[in-house]
C-alpha cells in the first residue's frame, strides 16, 4: 500500500489544490492532506478553518484524509508511513521552487520520494494569494474555490 502526503498551507484550498488531490488519489492508495504552517506567510484562516474547508471539498474521496500538522514535512511523512510527497506545479516558477524543496527533502530522507503533478490547465493561474486578493476587493471567486470558501472569504472581507 503506497501512502502519500500532500502538505501545504491551503489558505484557502482552491480548485487547483482539489484537482491535484483528486488525481493523486487515483495514483496512490492513501493520501494525507496536511494543513501546515508556512512560516513565510500570515494565514487568513485558522488551521481549523482550513482543515474544515479541505474536509468539505474532499469528502467524496474515500482514500483521502485531512490532518493538521506543525511538523517538518519529511518527519510527518515518516510518522504516517508515507513514502511519497505530492506537490502541485502550476508553471516554471513553481517547478524551480518545488525542485529545490524536493532536493532538500531527499537530503533529509532519501527513502521518501517527491512526485510533482502539474495542475490542470484551467487551474494554472490560481493561487491562494491571488484568490484572497480578488476577494479582498469584492471580486467573484466562486469559479476558483469551493462554495464554503467563497462564503468565508466574502465574510472576511465584507465592507
Amino acid at each position: 500500500m503506497t501512502k502519500a502526503l500532500y502538505a501545504g498551507s491551503f489558505d484557502p484550498i482552491t480548485f487547483g489544490h482539489v484537482d491535484v488531490i483528486q488525481r493523486a488519489s487515483r495514483i496512490f492508495d492513501q493520501i494525507y492532506v496536511a494543513i501546515s504552517i508556512n512560516t513565510h506567510k500570515h494565514a487568513l484562516f485558522t488551521t481549523d478553518e482550513r482543515a474544515a474547508f479541505a474536509k468539505s471539498a474532499l469528502r467524496q474521496l474515500d482514500n483521502v484524509e485531512v490532518i493538521t500538522s506543525e511538523e517538518l514535512t519529511v518527519n510527518l511523512a515518516r510518522q504516517l508511513g508515507a513514502t511519497v510527497l505530492v506537490r502541485g506545479v502550476r508553471g516554471s516558477a513553481d517547478l524551480d521552487t518545488e525542485m529545490s524543496i524536493a532536493g532538500l527533502n531527499e537530503k533529509l530522507d532519501d527513502r521518501i520520494q517527491t512526485v510533482l503533478l502539474p495542475t490542470a490547465a484551467n487551474y494554472r493561474d490560481l493561487s491562494s494569494s491571488m484568490i484572497k486578493e480578488i476577494a479582498k476587493f469584492q471580486g467573484d471567486v466562486s469559479k476558483f474555490v469551493p462554495k464554503s470558501v467563497a462564503a468565508a472569504l466574502a465574510a472576511k472581507y465584507a465592507k
